[in-house]
């Protein structure tokens, strides 16, 4: 007994002795995860998968001799439909062993994602990931924010967020299926089959049919501006909604907060008279030649442009002009505060003697459906009643009231 004292004394007197500082530090919990290394390629996740429609269509197609000239080693990103998606999009077994591999091509170039994805990384981000697809238009260009006043070609977009657990693309439900990772790509099930835009923003309201109220207030708001300034100055409502002819791009990315009659006709305005009757309760704008300035503006320009963001509000140098205008497309699952509270929507241009003009709408949330208001406005928000309508500068969302700024009079 004596001797097993004596030899646990030992050793405790050894274990401190031989013990350094920083070997106090309490142990890490929890066990350590083995590094796994991954051995699996896009092209046998693909060919081990059970979605037939896409595997039949991916055969039939040019895919795997396009992937093979970008390289052995190009990472992309599959967003694969589910059998049962393509079928509800009328893409059968027949259809696809029928349809011109050039067709297919495009379907399936839209499909694909160019870039590994890390699955974690875009599961935990808070902002959404924008994806380019291998799909592009060489007749059309759109305006690059990195170099402004340049344009690239057109390349169609995916916007692909993660919520709760969910995958929305383009701010629609595309399934809860976990994606596999393989070391050059990401395989991601998704259950609708995506189709890309091939409208603007003002073919897809004058389509519609329930926005006749807005386009027709607009269209003829711009030609008193433009009678009422002797025709000097631009009030185009159509910019940035349409192509832009003769330019170095003709697309810009935005999004809009579209307005239809009903809008209108509860806040009191029966028809496009009665809206344009809000112009005649404060002077009308004149052209000032002796400072080429325009004084004071069009009430109706108040009524209606934060439903674009508020960009005619932003600021403007008298010598250098306004800044750079930001992308806004932003989709239904981007339109929080805490994306969107600081959001730069105008540079503050290059003399930097004006203020950068920020996003001026509030979102929130409310049973299940998206409101907007003017930030600090004592109007009540209005309701996202449809989002999402795809194009190609960006989505449309339509909202059930105005939005209008604070002190406004209806």
């Amino acid at each position: 007994m004596k001797s097993i004292k004596l030899l646990t004394c030992c050793l405790l007197l050894f274990m401190l002795a031989s013990c350094r500082k920083d070997e106090f530090m309490p142990e890490v919990e929890g066990e350590k995860i083995p590094h796994e290394e991954l051995t699996v390629t896009m092209k046998e996740l693909l060919a081990a998968s059970p979605y037939t429609l896409f595997k039949a269509a991916w055969q039939r197609s040019d895919m795997e001799q396009m992937i093979k000239e970008k390289g052995g080693k190009f990472p992309y990103t599959l967003l694969v439909p589910t059998d049962a998606a393509f079928i509800a999009d009328g893409l059968t077994l027949d259809v696809i062993n029928s349809t011109a591999p050039a067709l297919l091509d495009s379907i399936l170039l839209y499909h694909t994602l160019e870039g590994n994805i890390i699955a974690d990384d875009l599961k935990k981000s808070e902002e959404r990931y924008i994806g380019k697809t291998l799909l592009k238009n060489p007749n059309l260009t759109v305006k690059d924010h990195l170099n402004p006043g340049g344009g690239v070609m057109y390349t169609y977009l995916q916007y692909l967020k993660v919520t709760d657990g969910e995958l929305f693309i383009n701010g629609k439900r595309a399934g809860k299926t976990p994606p596999v990772q393989a070391n050059d790509g990401l395989f991601q099930p998704i259950d609708q089959v995506l189709h890309k835009p091939t409208k603007t923003i003002l073919e897809v309201l004058r389509e519609d049919g329930r926005f006749g109220m807005y386009l027709e207030m607009n269209e003829r708001a711009d030609a008193l501006y433009a009678e009422l300034t002797e025709y000097s100055f631009p009030h185009d409502f159509t910019q940035g909604l349409t192509l832009i002819p003769s330019s170095n791009y003709n697309i810009i990315f935005s999004s809009i907060f579209a307005i239809p009659d009903e809008a209108f006709r509860q806040a009191g305005f029966n028809t496009v008279d009665d809206i344009l009757a809000l112009n005649d309760r404060n002077p009308l704008p004149y052209l000032d030649w002796n400072t080429y300035t325009v004084v004071g503006g069009l009430a109706t320009d108040s009524l209606v442009a934060y439903h674009r963001w508020g960009t005619l509000f932003s600021p403007v140098d008298p010598s250098s002009g306004a800044g750079v205008t930001a992308p806004s497309n932003f989709y239904s699952n981007d339109l929080n505060n805490t994306l969107l509270s600081d959001y730069i929507i105008v540079s503050a241009g290059t003399s930097g003697s004006i203020s950068p003009y920020i996003n001026p709408l509030d979102f929130s949330k409310e049973g299940g459906k998206i409101k907007v208001k003017v930030k600090g406005s004592d109007y009540p928000a209005a309701s996202i009643v449809e989002s999402d309508i795809n194009t190609l500068m960006g989505p449309v969302h339509v909202v059930d009231h105005l939005l209008l700024p604070k002190g406004f009079r209806l």
